[in-house]
């Protein structure tokens, strides 16, 4: 038990460090998930207005009626028509959307509607990063489909008729009302969100945490007491783990319970089964990083490594394993890619909760495979770390002078 007590000993010479750190991560979660919350609070829908102007350089009832259409759903930001204003206004962030109609616009428009010449291009300037400003462009071009179409339809009808056609044609819309379903599902979202988002604190603190542990180890002192104590390599590897099996309790622990405090209300709204069902499945994720760390120990990995690969892999795992964006928007390959991942069956088991009614049985039986896939990555990981161990300790080339150096 020697190699136990030692490694704990270390996390314990360390532990403000270990504290702020896993809060650190943790926050970032709790952060995330509180903003789901204040989303979903909204009681009711109000379609979003941006700042924009439009650059009127053709000066005819096509080009007003553009402006005007605008402006029933922005602000009107007044900007002069110069090259520099122009630039200054979408690079400041003044303007979110910026259009700007050519001379000859409403001729050339008409003419092209009815199949002479080629339908003139507006310019338009918005940020990629803006979703409302895109929007307004895309409803720009709508509305100039609708009175080309008239136009196209009514050779006789000039631009001032085929304006007010499609501003009928444009007032129709759909009216929009916020529902809250009367199941679990809007309120338990906040938590489940919690839940998968904080797969990534998880990997990091738990990788770093136990690598800390287990870089200890690593020392060319240590190491050569090892090689000669009576202590097999499995039976020190096995203290190991169990160390590091104490450290990802804690921090599992810790994580979960700042979760359930700060989500207390969303968590309720989950059956008991699917909330002791999306608590175990996130128990069984943590042994994957630990066996990462254990990985890494093994073959001597210093903290430095340990902590740029726990802050790497959980970015990556949570990424394609959907929890920051819904694997159903990436593309088939790394979809594919995705499965491999453990966070992909993990945030497969926490939508089976969000969905779970009052068939426990049913529950457990659809989240049973994924779990066993949770427990298969952590157990492959760990067999990999045994065998590089073992063969790292029959190696003369491990460690070297230079590792003496190293400090606890």
């Amino acid at each position: 038990m020697q190699a136990f007590k030692t490694a704990l000993g270390v996390c314990l010479r360390h532990p403000v460090y270990l504290i702020v750190y896993v809060g650190l991560l943790s926050l970032m979660g709790l952060f995330m998930g509180q903003s789901l919350v204040a989303a979903s609070d909204e009681g009711e829908y109000s379609a979003a207005r941006i700042p924009f102007t439009v650059v009127d350089r053709d000066d005819s009832r096509l080009s007003r009626a553009i402006g005007e259409f605008l402006a029933a759903r922005g602000e009107w930001v007044e900007v002069a028509d110069e090259q520099r204003a122009l630039q200054d206004a979408v690079a400041t962030g003044q303007v979110d959307y910026l259009l700007i109609v050519p001379e000859g616009f409403e001729e050339d428009f008409m003419a092209a509607a009815r199949g002479s010449g080629v339908a003139p291009q507006l310019e338009s300037v918005f940020s990629f990063q803006s979703s409302s400003a895109m929007l307004a462009d895309i409803q720009v071009n709508q509305y100039l489909r609708l009175v080309g179409a008239t136009a196209a339809l009514d050779f006789g009808a000039s631009a001032a008729q085929a304006i007010v056609s499609a501003n009928e044609a444009a007032q129709e819309s759909a009216s929009v009302q916020v529902v809250n379903p009367p199941q679990l599902a809007v309120g338990a979202d906040a938590f489940l969100f919690y839940l998968m988002w904080g797969s990534y604190p998880l990997t990091a603190a738990i990788v770093v945490s136990v690598g800390l542990l287990m870089d200890a180890f690593s020392r060319v002192d240590v190491r050569r007491r090892v090689l000669v104590s009576p202590v097999s390599a499995l039976s020190l590897g096995m203290q190991k783990v169990a160390a590091g099996f104490v450290v990802t309790v804690a921090v599992w622990a810790f994580i979960m319970g700042l979760g359930l405090v700060a989500f207390r209300e969303s968590a309720s709204c989950l059956p008991p089964a699917a909330l002791a069902l999306a608590l175990i499945a996130t128990f069984l994720y943590t042994l994957t990083p630990l066996a990462i760390a254990f990985l890494l120990g093994q073959l001597g990995a210093s903290e430095m490594v340990s902590n740029a690969v726990g802050n790497i892999v959980g970015m990556v795992f949570t990424f394609l394993g959907g929890a920051w964006v819904s694997t159903s928007l990436l593309p088939a390959g790394v979809q594919a890619v995705a499965s491999f991942t453990p966070v992909y069956w993990l945030t497969n088991v926490l939508s089976s909760c969000s969905e779970a009614g009052g068939a426990t049985d049913a529950l457990w039986a659809s989240a049973l495979p994924s779990l066993g896939v949770l427990a298969l990555f952590a157990v492959a990981i760990f067999v990999a770390a045994l065998v590089g161990g073992r063969l790292r300790l029959q190696s003369s080339q491990a460690g070297g002078n230079a590792a003496a150096a190293r400090s606890r």
